[in-house]
């Protein structure tokens, strides 16, 4: 007679997020606010929300928002975070008014382009034979190949 001893299961740890590893719990993974939104494969990304902002107030603020809108919170919540601790001054307002800026200086290009392009047009096949003489005779009127008296 031989008698068999059932094998034990095999010891599987606990799967932690990487939130819950940071702060030191344990985790619920089914019940953890954060691991949908927090790749394993991303461990910054949470690392840096949470000095930004605390896991205990980005969990309130997930938690109270409805769950079609948290990855959109999460989303800006990074941004945000990832901005702050490059330029903890502006953050990312300092980016939005850079880029306004910018906006409006490729609009005023944009506008004056337009209107020399209108002008351009209206003149059409006279104005291109001024244009011509305009490019020979240099920016200030004179002929460019002329040489100059000093």
């Amino acid at each position: 007679m031989s008698f068999s001893v059932p094998s034990a299961p095999p010891f599987l740890p606990p799967i932690h997020t990487n939130c819950c590893r940071l702060l030191r719990r344990k985790c619920k993974r089914l019940e953890c606010v954060f691991a949908p939104f927090f790749p394993p494969d991303e461990p910054q990304k949470f690392a840096k929300v949470h000095k930004v902002f605390g896991a205990g107030n980005v969990a309130k603020l997930l938690k109270r928002l409805h769950h079609s809108k948290r990855e959109d919170a999460v989303k800006s919540l990074a941004y945000e975070a990832e901005m702050r601790l490059r330029d903890p001054v502006y953050g990312c307002v300092g980016v939005i008014c850079l880029l306004q800026h910018q906006l409006r200086q490729l609009q005023t290009d944009l506008s004056s382009a337009m209107s020399h392009l209108s002008m351009y047009q209206s003149l059409g096949f006279q104005g291109h034979d001024m244009i011509n003489n305009q490019m020979m005779m240099g920016s200030n009127g004179y002929d460019a190949a002329a040489p100059s008296v000093n």
